[in-house]
């Protein structure tokens, strides 16, 4: 599938959709395109683009019981108190990345009204995040394509880390949770 018939399918399954506020989510493994995917279809909808990077647990609570959790790795809670519950509520809603190299929240930044919200990243479908999706999007990858994806964006170092740590943490997540699911349309 082309990127042009994975955003034309999407714009149409959207367009379907009724409602007030309508929350996309786009998950699935590392290196699989949800970042591309994301900003795609912002630049065709207007829409802005919410990453679950941002909203990774900082270190001090990345204990073992916590990334024993299937998406524990993820603040959830944090990503639904300050943005998709004032922003579903038609309330004013700020972004605060994490910033995991330095270890500390980034400054907020306000999140523009819109009748679309885009949130990509692995653990978007934690069920607290997902009974709000109106539209879950889940993307695939063959693992060898996935191997070569990262290597090239993140080098042979890093690439060792996502295969020892990472992958494993979101491989838990997808099992856990039986995803790719019945309610997610599988994008390849």
């Amino acid at each position: 599938m082309t990127d042009h018939d994975r955003i034309s399918s999407i714009l149409q399954a959207l367009s379907a959709l009724e409602g007030e506020r309508i929350l996309l989510t786009i998950d699935g493994p590392c290196g699989s395109g949800k970042s591309t995917l994301a900003q795609q279809l912002a630049e065709a909808t207007g829409a802005p683009v919410i990453h679950m990077d941002d909203f990774v647990i900082p270190h001090a609570q990345k204990t073992p019981e916590r990334l024993a959790i299937p998406g524990g790795n993820a603040d959830a809670e944090r990503l639904l108190a300050e943005v998709i519950a004032p922003w579903l509520a038609g309330q004013t809603a700020a972004v605060r990345p994490y910033l995991c190299h330095e270890d500390r929240m980034g400054d907020a930044q306000p999140l523009p009204d819109s009748r679309l919200l885009i949130l990509e990243g692995t653990y978007c479908n934690l069920p607290a995040i997902a009974q709000h999706a109106s539209l879950r999007v889940f993307l695939t990858i063959d693992a060898a394509e996935q191997q070569r994806r990262l290597l090239s964006r993140v080098g042979p170092e890093r690439l060792a880390t996502f295969n020892a740590r990472w992958i494993p943490l979101e491989n838990a997540y997808f099992a856990a949770l039986r995803l790719p699911d019945a309610g997610c349309v599988i994008l390849r």
